[in-house]
Formats: structure tokens, C-alpha cells, sequence
């Protein structure tokens, strides 16, 4: 019964976690990078830092040398790292 209750409780926080997160590349001093950011579409240029060095801000593009993403925000996101 316990197991039961307990598979049920799963079933439920086991929600879509990040739905509007989108993989990018960002190009760093050591080459191209994957990161996970909430770039989606919008108007403004999709752009990022690392908590550990938020004066360097990288622009997010949607492969290596390829377009930058989207962004409704024209504010760059943070990620930790």
C-alpha cells in the first residue's frame, strides 16, 4: 500500500522540468562550447554568463559557428557552473 502511495507521489513531481530550455554553443577562449539555455524565440540576441564570471557574456548560437539564437529578453541569462 505504501509502495503504491509513494509510485503515485512520483507521478506527479515527476513534471517536465524545463520546457523552454534550448541547447546552444557559445564560442570560448578553448573553443565551442554546449550549454543549455531558455533561448527560445523573440527578438533580442540570446545571450549568457557563468555565474563564477558574469563580466565576460558570450552570445548563444544554435550550432558551432552557426546563427545565434533568440531571446525574448535582451538582459543576458545567467547559468551556473
Amino acid at each position: 500500500m505504501i509502495a503504491m502511495m509513494f509510485a503515485i507521489g512520483i507521478s506527479f513531481a515527476s513534471v517536465e522540468s524545463n520546457a523552454s530550455s534550448a541547447i546552444g554553443f557559445i564560442q570560448t577562449d578553448q573553443g565551442w562550447e554546449q550549454v543549455d539555455v531558455g533561448c527560445e524565440t523573440g527578438s533580442n540576441t540570446c545571450r549568457m554568463y557563468y555565474s563564477s564570471d558574469p563580466s565576460k557574456i558570450y552570445v548563444v548560437h544554435d550550432a558551432p559557428g552557426g546563427s545565434p539564437l533568440k531571446s525574448p529578453s535582451p538582459k543576458p541569462i545567467k547559468v551556473l557552473d
